[in-house]
Order: structure tokens, then C-alpha cells, then sequence
């Protein structure tokens, strides 16, 4: 490496983010291929198995075993390799999270009109026509709609929830499901 070559790393270093599981300094391109396929093996990873995924020549197998176990101690891959799991678990949360978000925001929208299609019903009906049962059953299915989706996004979004299974009432919810008996 020219004195160049060494500055212009230097400098990258310095100013880019350095992850452990990318190549090290050192560290030949057969190594870090070697670390790769190790990586790629998931949480039952050995340096045997790596091996064995990479070699279909069963006599080449305990030469490479040797020069990748070297490695492995000299360039930390089991760190790396932990560190690089963890990091694609954050991604993965990261997107599970505004899919969850969004499925939230997507049930909220939809019950929000559900709500406005039975008001705008309920004002365009004569209460005469309406039973008892019908009333109270449309007011309960959209709170209870309502509630789920809240609920929902409440332990989805915020980790909190109750562990009943039910919803519970919130503080500022109105239930009036009980303001139709006798209709």
C-alpha cells in the first residue's frame, strides 16, 4: 500500500462509518469471503460449517478448515458476526415497526368512515323504523372496530396493552352502548 493509498484510508475512516462486519484492515479479500460465507451461515455458524458450504471437496476441506479457523481467531469474526446480526435486527424491527404503523393508520381511516357511513345513515333513517337490536349491535360493532384498532396500535406502536385480550376503556371514551336499552 503507497503512503496515498494509506492516507486517502485513513481519511475515509476518519469520516465514514465503520462497521465491524465489513472488510478489515488487513484483512485479504480470500479472508473477508471467508467471513462472508461464516456470517451467512445464521446463529448456528461455525467456522466447520462455513467451511463445509463453501467446499464440496471433502479432502480440500480440513486444509481450509485450518487457514479459515486462523482467521476466524485473527479478524473476530464470531464478534462480527454477532454484531452484523444485530444490526440486520435492527433493520428488520425498523420496518416491521411502520408496517405496523401503517396498518394502524390504514384500520383507523377505515373505521373512521364505517363510523360516518352509519351516522349518515342513522340521520337519514326514522328512529320509529329502527329496532332495538339493530341499533345497538351497529354502535357496538363500531366501537368495538374502534377499540381494536386502538388497542392495536396502542401495543403494536406504543408496547403497551393489556394482556386480557380485551379492550380496555380509555380515559376520555365514551361508551353509550347502554343509552339504547329500551328503544
Amino acid at each position: 500500500m503507497t503512503d496515498i493509498d494509506r492516507t486517502i484510508e485513513e481519511a475515509k475512516s476518519e469520516i465514514l462509518p465503520f462497521e465491524s462486519w465489513e472488510r478489515l484492515a488487513g484483512e485479504s479479500s480470500m479472508a473477508f469471503a471467508a467471513f462472508c460465507a461464516f456470517r451467512d451461515c445464521g446463529s448456528e455458524r461455525n467456522v466447520r460449517r462455513a467451511v463445509e458450504s463453501t467446499e464440496k471437496d471433502e479432502a480440500k476441506r480440513g486444509k481450509r478448515y485450518r487457514v479459515w479457523r486462523n482467521w476466524a481467531a485473527q479478524f473476530r469474526w464470531r464478534e462480527r458476526a454477532m454484531e452484523y446480526d444485530r444490526y440486520v435486527e435492527k433493520l428488520k424491527q425498523g420496518e416491521l415497526r411502520k408496517t405496523i404503523e401503517a396498518q394502524g393508520e390504514m384500520h383507523r381511516r377505515v373505521t373512521g368512515k364505517m363510523l360516518q357511513v352509519v351516522e349518515k345513515k342513522l340521520d337519514l333513517m326514522d328512529a320509529s323504523e329502527l329496532s332495538h337490536g339493530t341499533v345497538t349491535e351497529w354502535v357496538q360493532t363500531a366501537i368495538k372496530a374502534e377499540r381494536e384498532a386502538l388497542q392495536s396500535f396502542d401495543t403494536n406502536c406504543l408496547g403497551s396493552g393489556n394482556t386480557n385480550g380485551k379492550a380496555d376503556m380509555k380515559q376520555g371514551e365514551l361508551n353509550f352502548v347502554s343509552d339504547f336499552n329500551g328503544l
